[in-house]
Parts: structure tokens; sequence; C-alpha cells
């Protein structure tokens, strides 16, 4: 369960319970089953799978939850052709169409003929608590997504006022900086080989390279041009490769062999592994989150 794209959000003071009284407040948002007549559903989901009953599983000081969400898939096309027949069906008993009002009740009773035998599509969302560093740190790159986690607390809790996170220095300033070499880059950052360039004047114009050398000539000119970082790839302490983008998004996050050789391979049960994985994930992170701290400066 390693997460690929982070999005990170910051909470006021004390605003999340000890681990006992939140796991007790997320059960009343637990996520439930989608009904006949409805298309969606949300609620939290237990880590180790739907049909576990644990929803908050602390390890190390950070703390794991799943977001889980059930919806049905009825294409509109098929809700259409069913209306569609109808229609027809009126139109030819009657010698004329139905209006617009009938037309509206014909949908309306297709969906709640159709609706309960659509397919359910389960998915969810993980994301973790950092207490340390009062974080939420959800992985997605999806400022929805995210904030659909910080809504299921919000509501499980009563207040949970996080917001996502804001730093003192402009990320895209600084990476930009460290781009066209005129900050030197941490030593313990090296530059990736991707990176999104955008014109300040003209957010429409994104000039993006893949596998390509950062520093090459072409890159330097566009930056002497006045473009600026939007996304820029670095491998942190050759433990961790990410694509870090203007808002402190983390995306593309990989964790490296140094990182993965401290997993023991002939681990079988898998609360065991997602335990293993989880504390090793978390650690790195930590350092990496730190580091970002240090350099552009976390509010709050």
């Amino acid at each position: 369960m390693w997460f690929k794209n982070l999005s990170l959000l910051r909470w006021e003071g004390d605003a999340v319970p000890a681990a006992g009284e939140l796991a007790e407040a997320m059960a009343s948002r637990r996520r439930p089953p989608c009904g006949p007549l409805e298309s969606f559903s949300m609620g939290f989901v237990s880590p180790f799978g739907p049909e576990q009953e644990e929803l908050l599983h602390g390890l190390a000081g950070f703390e794991l939850l799943n977001l889980g969400q059930e919806k049905r898939i009825l294409p509109p096309a098929v809700v259409a052709e069913h209306v569609h027949a109808q229609v027809q069906a009126i139109e030819s008993e009657t010698g004329r169409p139905p209006g617009k009002r009938r037309r509206r009740e014909l949908a309306e009773q297709a969906m709640s003929e159709l609706l309960p035998k659509a397919f359910v599509v389960r998915s969810s969302t993980s994301a973790y608590l950092d207490r340390q560093r009062r974080l939420l740190v959800v992985d997605s790159g999806s400022d929805k997504t995210a904030e659909a986690v910080a809504h299921e607390l919000r509501e499980a809790l009563g207040s949970f006022p996080a917001k996502p996170l804001t730093t003192q220095t402009d990320p895209s300033a600084l990476l930009t900086a460290w781009l066209a070499g005129e900050e030197p880059l941490p030593a313990d950052f090296e530059l990736g080989e991707e990176c999104e360039l955008r014109d300040p004047a003209d957010t429409h114009t994104v000039i993006g390279a893949r596998g390509h050398d950062l520093e090459a000539e072409e890159i330097r000119e566009h930056l002497r041009n006045g473009k600026v970082v939007n996304r820029l790839g670095l491998v942190y302490d050759q433990r961790i490769s990410v694509v870090i983008d203007a808002q402190l998004k983390l995306r593309k996050l990989k964790f490296l062999d140094l990182v993965l050789e401290k997993l023991d391979s002939d681990r079988q049960e898998a609360a065991a592994e997602l335990d293993a994985r989880f504390a090793l994930m978390t650690h790195e992170l930590a350092r990496l989150f730190g580091r970002l701290d240090e350099l552009f400066g976390f509010d709050g």
C-alpha cells in the first residue's frame, strides 16, 4: 500500500481527538450500502478490507484510514433509450408525442426502474493522520477527493478545520530558481527527468518535458523567456522520487531501492505486510515533509 499522489491538508490546534474517540466518531460515518434507489454512497471503510470492522489503524504515531465509495453505473444513454421507447409507445397509442412534463415523468420512472438493476462499483481512497505535523495526508492529487476525506472527518467530529497546506515560500518560485540555477539545489535533492513549465501571463501555455535532461539549454532558454515551473521532478536523498507542483502536491511518488530493500520479503500475513509498508512509508515521508517544511516553510 504505497501512496502515489499526495494532497496535504493541515488542521488547526487540537482538532483531532485521541485515537479511541476518533475511531468511535468515525463509526458514525461508516459507509452504508448503496440503496436500490441511490446512485452513490460514501463513508469510512476499514483499511484491511470492506468486510473488516477496524476503521482507524494506528502505528508508530500515524493513523491510517480509508474513505470508501459505492456508485451505481447507469449510463445516461441507457436511460435515454428507455425513455425513447416509452415516448414512441405513447405516440403510437395517442397519435401525438408526450409533452415536456410527461417526458420528465418518464425519465424519473426510468431511473426508478433501472437504478436498482445497475452495477455497483466500489472504490476507496487511503489517507493518514500525521499528528506531529497536524497533517492529513490523502493519497490523491485531486482537491475534490482530498476535501471529501476532510468532509467526512468533519461530519464525524462535528468540526475539523483542515485546509490545503500553504507555505511561506511560493513553491513555484523556489522550484523555478532551482531549475534555473539561480538558487543551489539542496545537497540531499537531485533533479529528476520531468518538468512542466507555464507562462505566468497565459496559463494555457504549458511546456512539458519527460525523460529529459532538465539542465538542457532548451529548458534554460524557456526559463530565461519568463516561463516558471508548474511541476518539477526531484529525487530526495536517493530514497524517494517525486514530482512537486506549484501547490506543493506530491505526484508520481515512488519509493526507491534504498527504501524497499528494508522490507521483509518473507512476510506472509496481509495485516503484517500492511503494517510493515505503512510504517516504512510514513517514516520516509516524515523525513521528506520535514525537509519540505525547512525549505518552503509550512504555514500554521
